[in-house]
């Protein structure tokens, strides 16, 4: 393995914890966050939960400090992978 490929590596395995995580979250927020990974805006989510889109900022808030992720795209990726790894229902 060279030295350009180790923080592809890193990037990798940081995903797949936050995959592991998420069954962890409540019910709420494993919803709201595998309608992030499908490219939501809060505004969206909130329409199609029927919640308010602050409640919205408040669950992605949560479920991106829970996952210690930096970004919605960190939070798509971990959603990403617990579904090809079977870890969400």
């Amino acid at each position: 393995m060279g030295c350009e490929e180790l923080p592809l590596v890193g990037i990798v395995a940081g995903h797949q914890r936050r995959a592991r995580l998420l069954p962890g979250l409540s019910s709420r927020q494993r919803e709201v966050a595998e309608l992030v990974a499908g490219g939501l805006s809060d505004p969206q989510i909130a329409s199609k939960l029927f919640i308010s889109p602050r409640t919205v900022r408040a669950h992605v808030a949560g479920v991106l400090r829970q996952l210690e992720a930096t970004s919605r795209v960190e939070i798509a990726c971990a959603v990403v992978l617990a579904q090809i790894g079977g870890l969400l229902g």
